[in-house]
């Protein structure tokens, strides 16, 4: 899947989200945003936006729109996304593995990495 990384902004200190359940939590609310189509936000989640220039962030964001059109024109669109289990690296690396639906009723399992980073969980 082209996007299984997914960005998060989680809230709380870095021992609260430094564990399983805010990589989970993250992982979640990054394709909650694919679903709720907010493709800048979901851009937003990808580690190393912040130095990133106007022009390229905005061509991830088209990039992002056309993954959420396809999987609308393949399979009904997305219709939830559930953290299944996780592994933590070290003190700044996740892999969350997650089941997606789909609007037609197929599923998919995919795997998110994500980093921690400036206090808060990012897709990698």
């Amino acid at each position: 899947m082209i996007f299984a990384a997914i960005a998060i902004v989680a809230c709380g200190n870095k021992r609260q989200e430094l564990t399983h359940e805010g990589a989970r939590t993250a992982a979640e609310h990054f394709y909650s945003l694919l679903i709720n189509g907010d493709s800048e936000a979901y851009v937003d989640g990808l580690a190393g936006m912040v130095s990133c220039d106007s022009l390229t962030r905005a061509e991830l964001i088209d990039v992002v729109e056309q993954f959420v059109k396809r999987e609308l024109d393949a399979h009904n669109g997305i219709t939830s996304a559930t953290a299944v289990r996780d592994t933590i690296y070290g003190d700044s690396l996740a892999r969350v593995f997650m089941n997606i639906a789909y609007g037609d009723s197929t599923t998919e399992h995919t795997m998110i990495p994500l980093v921690y980073t400036g206090g808060e969980w990012k897709m990698r």
